[in-house]
């Protein structure tokens, strides 16, 4: 145990290589983050607001996106050996990056605190029908979130191993799910069901996209412990692409069958009983780590104050007032603005590796860059809210609005900074 602490004590050093992972177990542990309760209620909205038929399709776009989108920031991972925010803070500057950091930490904190919402209301439902405990909903949203505060403390080697042991179990029980479900109504048929029409195509791709959109630019987290580039490409597809295939499709069709989005009441409608409490608890518990240890990653890399353990602990509690509070009614609108602010983190540091081949990481050159890069951080906030503009506008270029602000902000930033070195020469 006092190893696997130590694994993540300092988030702010470079991975050492010996303890490189393979892509697929990467890969293993990106599916268990993408099988939980917000991606189920949101895959349930979709497919009820467009028909499975165009929600399947919505979702392999969404999900082939998400593993091209996905499969650069894992090589800049792999490459340097360095968290997402530390090489945010290569790219933005010492000072710059800490307002990236705090933005990507207060998106964070807020899908730890949706996810942990539904977690207690799920615990909630599966108490009131399998016992005759009497506790308020929210007393199950802090034992929920005790259990995954204490893992996330132990860091990266927790979370691998409890994804090892959680995916296995969630896939199977899953695909039981799907194939009662499908002895009650024919696929067939279901693909012939229309929704209802409040959710269009680029709306839905954009949920799909938006759903894991963080969890694309903050890649490196995970892939730093990559051994190669070839474990990178696994690593998303298998991950990104495969785990949010998983996660959306057997979410569409239980809704569809049963006509009840909550998943604990269609699992019991179907008489699985604490075996459905068994399946949400570890997709819900395997996410939900990630997102704490993401967030308290990006909280030591905004304010380095105290130790990984402390920041863990102090994120946790702030995040189970939140669930408390409630915070989870307008999910897809939350994914949606997800997917619009967050991708042009992700262009600014791919133009900067990639275009630029700006790949020296040392520390000692750290020290040596402005304390704000100034040009990174405009276009990064810029890009970002004509992109939100245009979305809503009904504008767009490639259809998928996180697409749009992730290809403006590396051909903005690429003009700015060709522009700047023309003026200096």
């Amino acid at each position: 145990m006092a190893d696997s602490l130590a694994y993540d004590a300092d988030s702010r050093t470079p991975v050492d290589p010996a303890e490189a992972v393979s892509g697929f177990q990467i890969g293993i542990v990106l599916i268990g983050i993408s099988i939980t309760l917000p991606l189920m209620y949101s895959a349930g909205e979709l497919a009820q607001g467009m028909g499975l038929r165009s929600a399947i399709t919505a979702t392999l776009l969404g999900a082939l996106a998400l593993s091209l989108m996905s499969i650069p920031a894992a090589i800049v991972g792999a490459s340097t050996r360095l968290s997402s925010y530390m090489i945010i803070e290569h790219t933005f500057g010492y000072v710059g990056a800490k307002f990236i950091n705090f933005g990507f930490g207060v998106f964070l904190l807020g899908w730890y605190a949706v996810t942990a919402e539904l977690f207690g209301r799920t615990l909630f439902l599966a108490a009131s029908e399998l016992t005759t405990l009497a506790l308020p909903e929210w007393s199950y949203t802090v034992l929920s979130s005790l259990i995954v505060t204490v893992t996330t403390i132990y860091g990266f080697k927790a979370i691998d191993r409890l994804a090892l042991v959680a995916v296995p179990f969630l896939l199977l029980s899953l695909a039981g799910v799907v194939m009662l479900s499908l002895r009650q109504v024919a696929f067939t048929e279901l693909l012939d069901l229309p929704g209802s029409g409040a959710i269009d195509m680029p709306t839905g791709i954009s949920a799909v996209i938006g759903a894991a959109i963080v969890g694309v630019v903050l890649t490196p987290d995970l892939t730093r412990y990559a051994r190669t580039t070839g474990d990178c490409v696994v690593a998303s597809f298998v991950g990104q692409g495969g785990g949010m295939c998983i996660a959306y499709i057997v979410g569409m069709i239980p809704v569809l069958v049963w006509g009840e989005l909550e998943p604990m009441t269609y699992m019991l409608l179907m008489g699985f009983g604490g075996l459905a409490l068994a399946v949400l608890v570890f997709a819900t518990w395997t996410t939900n780590v990630i997102n704490l240890y993401s967030t308290a990653l990006a909280s030591r890399a905004s304010v380095p104050l105290g130790d990984y353990r402390s920041v863990v602990i102090v994120m946790g509690i702030v995040g189970t007032a939140a669930a408390i509070v409630g915070i989870s009614d307008q999910l897809i609108d939350f994914l949606i603005l997800m997917g619009l602010l967050v991708p042009p983190i992700a262009g600014i540091y791919f133009a900067d590796f990639y275009v630029f081949g700006r790949r020296d990481f040392s520390a000692n050159h750290l020290e040596q860059r402005p304390a704000i890069r100034f040009n990174a951080v405009a276009v990064a906030l810029g890009a970002g809210l004509i992109s939100a503009w245009l979305y809503y506008a009904g504008a767009s270029v490639t259809s998928i609005g996180a697409l749009d602000a992730l290809l403006l902000s590396m051909l903005a930033y690429t003009l700015v900074e060709w522009l700047a070195s023309r003026r200096k020469r």
